[in-house]
């Protein structure tokens, strides 16, 4: 039986929409060349800020070298750009009376992401809309220094609520991700998938939909026996 359920931060609980556009337009402002996508050095020095080897200023300051920005103004225009727009999040619709939902059916909640914000500042996004209070667990890739499908990070966020991975289900939209998760015996659900992320035990294709896939119902209704 389902027990807890761990959720993916970006683009499961928000999104930063206007990110790429806001860089793109800020690059070709002062002559440089847009940003590519994919772009393989851009996702290393990210994953590389993931695991805390590098700061957030220092993979902002790698990221404008990457992108040929060498003027000083413009690289510090570029990195407080940048800054903003990590924090400019967009909730997606129905997460925070889904996730009070989940908590009144007796669920637990956790967070498992792969960021370079501390969990502090991620709090003060969640209390935007009032969803701050609600985690039982929490698993920051930059704090414990391992990222997802590492199997450690799943497991530090259910370790200290005693849920064992076969009594706890996954919400991510990575491909690595959701297979790192199943790889361990969890549950998997996908919602906003990256487009190579076509496999999972359920799909939600609105974030209220968690509220009707068979394995949360099958939960609740053996919690209530």
């Amino acid at each position: 039986m389902i027990r807890a359920i761990l959720f993916d931060a970006g683009d499961i609980l928000y999104s930063k929409p206007g990110r790429k556009k806001s860089l793109d337009e800020f690059l070709m402002s002062r002559g440089y060349e847009a940003s590519s996508n994919p772009d393989p050095i851009a996702k290393a020095l990210r994953l590389s800020a993931h695991a805390g080897e590098i700061s957030e200023r220092s993979f902002f300051e790698k990221l404008m070298d990457h992108y040929g920005v060498t003027n000083p103004q413009h690289v510090e225009e570029g990195i407080q750009l940048l800054h903003r727009e990590q924090r400019n999040v967009v909730f997606f619709d129905g997460v925070a009376d889904t996730l009070f939902q989940l908590k009144s059916s007796g669920f637990k909640l956790g967070i498992v992401t792969n960021t370079y914000n501390s969990k502090e500042e991620k709090h003060r996004w969640f209390a935007s809309i009032g969803i701050d209070q609600l985690w039982d667990s929490y698993a920051n890739s930059c704090d414990l220094r391992v990222i997802k499908p590492d199997p450690k990070i799943y497991l530090a966020a259910l370790d200290p609520i005693n849920v064992f991975p076969s009594d706890a289900a996954f919400v991510g939209h990575a491909k690595t991700e959701i297979e790192g998760a199943k790889a361990l015996g969890m549950t998997t659900i996908r919602f906003n998938p990256d487009p190579n992320c076509v496999e999972s035990d359920f799909l939600a294709k609105k974030f209220s939909d968690l509220l009707s896939l068979p394995c949360i119902i099958e939960a609740k209704k053996e919690r209530k026996e």
